[in-house]
């Protein structure tokens, strides 16, 4: 799946979900932002395929997660 289709999927979940979201380019990536009642998601998709994601909000350890782990992540998180 190309970086365009992954960052598509996210946003079309965050959307069947009724999470708003805020598009940014940074980095020469896009970054979809999103908020929580406790934290506050940055997830960054580059040409290159890769995705950077990170979480501010409670003190967890650092850990690679997958696009669709963060998905589910986040839509719980928004959505309780």
């Amino acid at each position: 799946m190309s970086s365009l289709e992954q960052l598509l999927d996210f946003i079309c979940r965050l959307q069947d979900s009724r999470i708003q979201f805020d598009l940014k380019c940074v980095r020469d990536a896009i970054m979809v932002a999103v908020r929580s009642p406790s934290t506050y998601y940055e997830i960054e998709f580059f040409a290159d395929g890769h995705i950077e994601v990170q979480t501010f909000g409670p003190p967890s350890p650092v850990q690679t997660v997958t696009l669709p782990e963060i998905t589910d992540r986040v839509v719980r998180d928004v959505n309780g």
